[in-house]
């Protein structure tokens, strides 16, 4: 479900198939409008490069590899002057011949339900890019069995932190956040449908 507020956004989503392999990333990058449209074209076009051109396919490896690159292209090496543009991110790869998940995360989460039972799986505490004291960061990589049922869902912050409903001191519409709590509850009660029917569903919420 893709509803960016502007014509151009700051979140974007990134897939490609290699090797029996299906590559899968949802970021989030700093900015809104035209800066964070132009910090998605660095995130995609660096991707395509650590994951099509050089192969990698270990999502702890291509969020390492995607922090030293977008350091590299914004020059993020010195304090002074530093620009501190980076990306969270929720990197997967799923191996279709032996039925595994391989899931890392800068910030963002990965949420496995199976039988209305949810899982949530953090990623690191840390952004792709940005300042950072030390040498390159480290991602924890997380291996998931897949068996029959398990759906898996990745996203940015948008749909949480949407504001509307009513405000119940003023009365007024757009006076709170959806919540990650209610998403969660929202996924839980839909996760058994087909991914048509959880994607409409997902879009009549948010508009409501």
């Amino acid at each position: 479900l893709y509803k960016p507020k502007d014509i151009v956004s700051g979140d974007f989503y990134w897939f490609h198939h290699r090797e029996g392999k299906s590559i899968i990333a949802v970021v989030d990058c700093t900015g809104h409008g035209v800066p964070g449209a132009f910090m998605s074209m660095i995130g995609h076009n660096l991707l395509n490069q650590v994951v099509i051109e050089n192969g990698i396919t270990k999502p702890s490896d291509i969020l390492e590899e995607l922090n030293n690159r977008v350091r590299s292209a914004l020059k993020q090496h010195s304090v002074e002057g530093e620009s501190n543009d980076g990306m969270d991110v929720s990197q997967c790869t799923i191996d279709l011949q032996t039925n595994t998940l391989e899931y890392a995360g800068a910030y963002r989460p990965l949420y496995i339900i199976n039988s209305g039972n949810l899982t949530k799986i953090e990623g690191n505490r840390v952004p792709i890019g940005g300042f950072q004291n030390g040498s390159g960061r480290k991602y924890i990589n997380h291996k998931h069995s897949i068996v029959k049922g398990d759906c898996f869902y990745m996203f940015s912050d948008g749909y949480a932190d949407q504001f509307g409903g009513e405000n119940t001191a003023t009365g007024k519409a757009g006076g709170k956040k959806y919540r990650v709590k209610n998403l969660q509850k929202l996924l839980i009660s839909i996760h058994d449908r087909t991914f048509i029917e959880q994607k409409t569903a997902l879009d009549q919420a948010i508009t409501e």
